[in-house]
């Protein structure tokens, strides 16, 4: 009887010492994976860092070509907006004859000489002298850069280059602004003035142009007939054969 019991405490005991090691062997800290580096790229390639600089340059001159345009048509929608403005004064103002209407106010220049033969119903400042020589004023339509002076501005232009020491053609606009727009427009304007000075028998070697985009204006710049004035081609004539005399011409 003692015996079958040692028998059975033995084996219980040995059950119990198998249990504790399939225990301890499930309780272990699992081994960590260990992670594959065949597809890993260097962060610092050159292939990689030269595509994200590329990338970089071209957003760049995509937000320079978008701020450009921005600008274009900031310029385009305050010249539309000026237009506008001309249009609906014009619209506004009360029909007149020609003849009646007001003279526009302007100051005598200090250095013209008197109009001895002036030539009635002309627009002022078309011809005017100084110490120098004469000044020739042909005035534009809006946006126009045609030079088309009238005959008697044009034969007053071709007797009074001839002999001239030197020509000074400057174009003029209305603009308020300083714009591209307006920019062409006066160098269109002053080109085109000495050019026809060329073909009239004015030397090309004497003749200097210049442009003036915005302001420089001869009148005040707030009416529509002060506008129609300042949009001009001036042309400086030096000839002391012509200085102080008094020849009126008209536009």
């Amino acid at each position: 009887m003692k015996i079958k019991r040692a028998i059975s405490l033995t084996g219980f005991s040995l059950c119990i010492a198998t249990t504790a090691v399939q225990m301890g062997g499930c309780s272990a800290v699992p081994k960590p994976a260990e992670a594959d580096g065949s597809s890993r790229v260097p962060a610092n390639d050159t292939a990689r860092v030269q595509a994200l600089q590329q990338r970089v340059n071209t957003d760049r001159k995509l937000l320079l070509d978008n701020s450009l345009l921005r600008a274009q048509v900031d310029v385009l929608q305050t010249k539309l907006n000026e237009m506008t403005t001309i249009v609906r004064e014009a619209l506004t103002l009360p029909a007149a004859p020609r003849a009646q209407s007001a003279p526009i106010p302007v100051p005598t220049p200090p250095v013209a000489a008197p109009q001895s033969m002036a030539i009635p119903n002309l627009p002022a400042y078309a011809y005017a002298t100084n110490p120098s020589g004469v000044v020739v004023r042909v005035f534009h339509s809006f946006a126009r850069t045609e030079f088309e002076p009238s005959e008697q501005v044009a034969q007053a232009l071709r007797t009074s280059v001839r002999g001239a020491e030197q020509i000074e053609v400057s174009g003029h606009t209305d603009s308020n602004a300083v714009n591209p727009i307006d920019k062409l427009v006066a160098i269109e304007r002053a080109e085109k003035a000495r050019t026809w000075l060329i073909n009239n028998g004015a030397e090309a070697s004497k003749i200097r142009t210049k442009y003036f985009t915005a302001g420089n204006f001869l009148v005040e710049n707030r009416t529509p007939q002060g506008r129609s004035v300042n949009r001009r081609v001036e042309i400086g004539i030096r000839n002391q054969q012509l200085a102080g005399h008094g020849v009126a011409a008209g536009n």
